[in-house]
């Protein structure tokens, strides 16, 4: 079982819960995991949050249908959620190993923040061919897929 030490399942959860599928928040509100493509993003993202505590998962827009907005890490598909947030069907995103990120109140291009991310999942020992990343203006989508994918 992974531990992360700086995420909960409520930063990742599309509607902010503290359990799902793929995770849920210990006694101290940390995300664990047994998932291995789930523990492989977390394991990126804390090494990202221990460089800079300003990491965060994108926020989508407000959706009047659901008088919310949502959380770009794990979202659920049966309630349409998913493709209320312009996801693909079978999206990484509904399988416990997305998420859209960015650096809070920096400026870096999509280019910069993939650098960082491949750094920092190497630093975890995990090899950037593993790895989808998608570069969108200022924010960068990550995801544990078992094989390079770039766009």
């Amino acid at each position: 079982m992974y531990v992360s030490k700086h995420w909960s399942v409520s930063e990742w959860d599309c509607w902010r819960r503290n359990k799902n599928a793929y995770a849920w928040d210990d006694e101290n509100g940390c995300l664990c995991t047994e998932d291995s493509k789930t523990e492989k993003l977390f394991r990126i993202l804390d090494s990202l949050r221990e460089c800079d505590s300003d990491w965060v998962i994108n926020t989508t827009g407000y959706h009047a249908e659901y008088g919310t907005s949502f959380k770009s890490g794990f979202r659920t598909v049966d309630d349409g959620v998913n493709a209320a947030c312009g996801g693909a069907v079978g999206s990484y995103h509904t399988r416990g190993c997305a998420a859209d990120i960015h650096v809070a109140g920096k400026e870096y291009t999509a280019e910069q923040l993939q650098e960082m991310v491949l750094t920092a999942a190497g630093w975890q020992g995990i090899d950037g061919s593993e790895l989808g990343l998608g570069c969108y203006g200022d924010w960068l989508h990550l995801d544990t897929r078992g094989y390079c994918s770039r766009w």
